[in-house]
């Protein structure tokens, strides 16, 4: 997973306040240095009334959730503890009034770029942040994402950095860097066109950076990084650190702790079949998690493993939050073995023990299928990733064969000689519902309803 880290940080941050001043008088310069690097870099000043110090964005509500969920576990058994939030509608008052961390303020705020920048329109102040941690960064700096106009933001972005994103130079990072942090400036100079419900994510987090303090550590986490993503980085960056894991000779490839396999099916109509037939050899070993292309096709392949006897759920973005949670929940505690889903939880969302990931639909590129067998394999233990293709899938099975190589699976050569996909977009095979109503029968159902 690479890590993209401002390296101008103070030591405190990694070596806690201890290391910035030494007792004694062998080294008073050293000790003076550190004093002012303190002061430059107030870490440990007093807590404020209802001050926000740091700030952790993720893409979606799920994985800001598990964030949240994570940061208060880390705050258990620590002297105060850690003041955790969630931001959401609920409490977006408590948050503006500076009462949402009483007395003491707020130590982390988790959100998604929408919900806070929609809060900063309101009035929220971010410039007591110290520290903000963007997870799945390439997401959420992709101008083509989290948009309703994906075309004209991938071409305003294609224009300042270049279809390789080697020219960083005019970038909207940049362009909009001189916003100030007094609260005199007017929402309507800040970096926006449209509202926050049309913006990009890159739109979203562009207005966010402009309101924290330029002395604010920018750490960025994500499992994939394309070269258009590492200039906008780092052009949000300063000096930044690029800390990589992986494993030798697989860098660009998936964990090689999961055995990946590619299942021909031959049509759409052979997946369902597929399925249950590895449902009767016991290799469907649960817990499951199914990825569908759209939500159409999760719902309705959910109706259809209702029928096989199967503990299902089915989690997307047309289910309501407590429809989602509840979906989650029951997985969690084991009452559901099988969750359908979109990649509405293919980044970040932590599932423990999940034993095979089935991709129903092929991703539509390397990096989401990265991201999608990602949920297992985690924590050092071993999973299992099967993908089901069709003959309208070759346009882009080179994509995922070539991800497979380079994370040491053994890949069949015509897969990776396939004719390569024409341009930088792939687009999704027309699928429809998944449906195993007999076509006589259906076409008594349109009688019938005419």
């Amino acid at each position: 997973m690479p890590l993209i880290l401002l390296s101008n940080a103070p030591n405190e941050i990694f070596y806690g306040a201890s290391s910035m001043l030494e007792t004694g008088d062998a080294e008073p310069e050293k000790n003076m240095a550190r004093k002012k690097e303190k002061q430059k870099y107030p870490f440990h000043r007093s807590k404020r009334n209802g001050e926000i110090r740091s700030l952790v964005v993720a893409p979606t509500l799920e994985l800001a959730a598990q964030l949240h969920r994570e940061a208060e576990r880390l705050g258990m058994g620590k002297p105060g503890g850690l003041s955790a939030l969630l931001l959401s509608k609920s409490n977006v008052a408590n948050v503006l009034s500076g009462t949402a961390g009483g007395k003491n303020g707020l130590d982390i705020l988790a959100t998604t770029p929408l919900r806070l920048v929609d809060t900063i329109e309101k009035g929220l102040r971010l410039d007591a942040v110290r520290i903000i941690v963007m997870d799945e960064a390439d997401r959420l700096l992709d101008a083509a994402d989290g948009s309703s106009s994906k075309q004209q933001h991938r071409k305003e972005l294609e224009s300042a950095v270049g279809k390789d994103g080697r020219d960083a130079k005019k970038i909207l990072f940049k362009k909009n860097r001189r916003a100030t942090l007094n609260s005199s400036v007017p929402m309507d100079s800040l970096p926006s066109s449209g509202s926050s419900q049309t913006r990009s994510f890159l739109a979203q987090m562009d207005i966010i950076l402009s309101q924290i303090p330029e002395t604010a550590i920018r750490a960025m986490f994500s499992a994939t990084v394309t070269p258009m993503v590492r200039s906008l980085a780092e052009s949000a960056l300063r000096n930044p650190v690029d800390v990589t894991i992986a494993t030798p000779g697989t860098y660009g490839g998936a964990n090689t702790d999961i055995d990946q396999q590619l299942m021909f099916v031959g049509k759409e109509e052979g997946k369902l079949l597929a399925m249950q037939q590895l449902a009767q050899r016991g290799q469907l070993k649960p817990p499951v998690i199914v990825f569908a292309q759209s939500q159409q096709r999760a719902q309705s392949l959910f109706v259809e493993l209702l029928y096989e006897g199967i503990h299902v759920d089915v989690i997307h973005a047309g289910r309501s939050k407590s429809a989602r949670d509840s979906a989650v929940a029951k997985f969690r505690r084991g009452e559901t073995w099988v969750l359908i889903c979109t990649d509405l939880v293919s980044r970040g969302v932590d599932f423990k023990n999940i034993n095979m990931v089935l991709n129903y639909d092929l991703p539509s590129s390397g990096i989401l299928y990265v991201h999608r067998i990602g949920r297992t394999g985690r924590a050092g233990r071993k999973g299992t990733a099967i993908t089901f293709f069709t003959e309208a899938d070759f346009q882009g099975l080179r994509t995922i064969a070539n991800v497979m190589k380079q994370s040491g699976c053994k890949v069949e050569d015509w897969m990776l000689n396939l004719k390569r996909s024409q341009g930088t977009e792939k687009k999704h095979p027309k699928r429809y519902d998944i449906d195993t109503t007999p076509k006589p029968r259906k076409r008594k159902r349109g009688k019938e309803g005419t």
